[in-house]
């Protein structure tokens, strides 16, 4: 893993999966890593790509609640 997100949150997948959330220069880096494969891919955002991003995880995340077996 790359220096820039030594020690940032790691946020557990549902199946061993891994992601990490910086900002740099002005970016936002999300790294995700998928444990099976054993692969990993980082994204530079801008900030209102970010919040687009996030309010769209919020969004689908609050569906997926309601309608857990969909």
């Amino acid at each position: 893993m790359t220096t820039i997100f030594d020690g940032t949150p790691t946020y557990p997948g549902i199946s061993g999966d891994r992601a990490r959330v910086t900002s740099v220069e002005g970016r936002v880096l999300v790294r995700a890593i998928d444990m099976q494969a054993e692969e990993a891919v980082t994204i530079a955002l801008t900030p209102m790509q970010a919040a687009e991003l996030a309010g769209a995880i919020i969004a689908c995340a609050a569906k997926a609640k309601e309608y857990p077996n969909a």
